[in-house]
């Protein structure tokens, strides 16, 4: 099952109740307390994301069931990789736009 989780929206500015990602050294906020859904992300230099489409542009995020079932047959450009523990996540590109994929356990 799909089912829409936010809209991620890259920063170089500091929002309020970010928080930060060790793994991925990207701050990000909380879409669940955005009445858009929206996720702001701002990614530090050496994030292991910041050559990549996730660093450079929107994206639209899913929640998933099943992380790798949903990814059959897509070529991702990020992951899939651990957000933080218990969150998987994964990005490809579909008719131009970035599509996020999270599993969430």
């Amino acid at each position: 099952m799909k089912e829409f989780h936010h809209i991620g929206l890259v920063t170089e500015e500091e929002k309020p109740g970010e928080m930060y990602f060790e793994a991925l050294k990207v701050w990000g906020t909380d879409p669940s307390n955005d009445p858009n859904k929206v996720e702001w992300v701002r990614f530090h230099p050496d994030s292991p994301l910041a050559d990549t489409p996730v660093a450079k542009m929107p994206h639209v995020s899913w929640a998933v069931d099943d992380l790798d079932a949903e990814l059959e047959g897509k070529d991702p450009v990020v992951g899939p990789l651990t957000a933080v523990e218990g969150v998987r996540i994964a990005y490809f590109m579909q008719d131009g736009a970035l599509i996020e994929y999270l599993e969430a356990k």
